[in-house]
């Protein structure tokens, strides 16, 4: 595995290579003064500092492309932009060099190496500002091609769900029908007496695909919402046999509260579903004060199937139809919030939504 940076110093070897000659002649140029081998001209040492500032700004940037969010891509426009800034400045000083008068080589090689660095730093720094503008407008373009392509699914979305509504519910609606005539006619029937819970456990399907459908669409409304509130009206709807709930704290979200109502009613069929018809669930804040959670004494969810809970139709229940932890996944996803699942203080499941805002 190749770090950041080791990527940056390899892709970009004619910044630093051109960076280290450099160096290496003010290292020489510096020793050959001091030794009073050449003298220097006027104006010697200033073109030597502002070498040396060049040399540490492209230090540097080489250090900090890793992290800017630059893509690779864009790093062989440094290099022709670095080569094409110390290639034209080294030029222009080189007509001055032919035209003006110098005092010997020493000068001529200083004001060489002078015009070579300041060139290539100015010609880095407008690759970088055009790298950076490249980079917004390519992740503009792959923000603008997401949402078509989040448009497409929603309306694909939008338009299964009207099947399932219409063209699913319209015929179970009339095997409803037909099966109640047979059984006034046949009232002692076993068979006829064996449809109605697969009538029902096809209705409960239909709805849940609908839910399912349509919870993964973005969040556009929300407000503020209470979740013990939420949890007391979500516990009145599910059929919770002899289960008990107890609310241990309390937060407000800002949340379509539609949507969280979902979240609170699956979870708490799975817990009845798969903990038992007495189990005990608890409700409460997260610690962090950044979310909430919901947790049964049942007997928990094996750690080989926690990766997998989540996923759309696995589940580990006859009569389930493994869409509703999908569903709380789907609607924690659209919120922008993240879904922590394992296990609970008495050794159940243990929910936990967190990153609320």
């Amino acid at each position: 595995m190749m770090f950041p940076q080791a990527t940056a110093v390899r892709s970009l070897w004619p910044v630093w290579g051109l960076s280290v000659a450099l160096l290496l002649s003010v290292v020489a140029e510096a020793a050959t003064a001091s030794l009073g081998m050449a003298a220097t001209p006027d104006g010697y040492w200033v073109g030597v500092l502002s070498s040396m500032l060049v040399l540490l700004g492209v230090g540097y940037a080489i250090y900090w492309i890793p992290g800017s969010g630059l893509s690779v891509d864009r790093f062989q426009r440094l290099n022709r932009w670095w080569i094409a800034g110390a290639t034209g400045f080294f030029l222009i000083n080189l007509g001055f060099m032919l035209t003006l008068p110098t005092e010997g080589a020493f000068q001529v090689v200083g004001w060489a190496r002078w015009a070579i660095s300041f060139g290539a730093g100015i010609g880095l720094l407008v690759g970088l500002f055009e790298a950076k503008a490249i980079e917004r407008e390519v992740t503009a373009e792959r923000g603008r091609v997401r949402q078509a392509e989040l448009r497409r699914e929603r309306d694909r979305l939008e338009e299964f769900a009207s099947v399932v509504s219409h063209d699913l519910r319209n015929p179970l609606a009339i095997v409803r029908g037909r099966v109640g005539l047979a059984r006034q006619a046949y009232p002692e029937d076993e068979h006829l007496e064996a449809v109605d819970p697969a009538l029902d456990r096809m209705e409960s399907i239909i709805e849940e695909t609908l839910t399912l459908a349509r919870e993964g669409q973005s969040v556009d409304e929300i407000a503020d919402v209470d979740t013990a509130e939420c949890a007391r009206e979500c516990w009145s709807r599910v059929d919770t046999a002899d289960a008990t709930y107890h609310v241990e704290g309390s937060t407000t979200l800002q949340a379509d509260r539609d949507r969280l109502l979902h979240v609170f009613e699956n979870l708490f069929r799975n817990s009845v579903e798969h903990g038992g018809n007495d189990v005990t669930v608890r409700v409460g804040a997260l610690e962090e004060g950044d979310g909430f959670y919901v947790e049964d004494d049942g007997d928990g969810i094996p750690q080989a199937k926690l990766d997998r809970v989540c996923e759309t139709g696995f589940t580990s229940s006859r009569d389930g139809t493994g869409l509703g932890l999908a569903i709380v996944d789907r609607v924690v996803e659209a919120h922008g919030w993240a879904l922590q699942i394992g296990e609970g203080d008495e050794g159940g499941a243990r929910f936990e939504v967190s990153t609320v805002d």
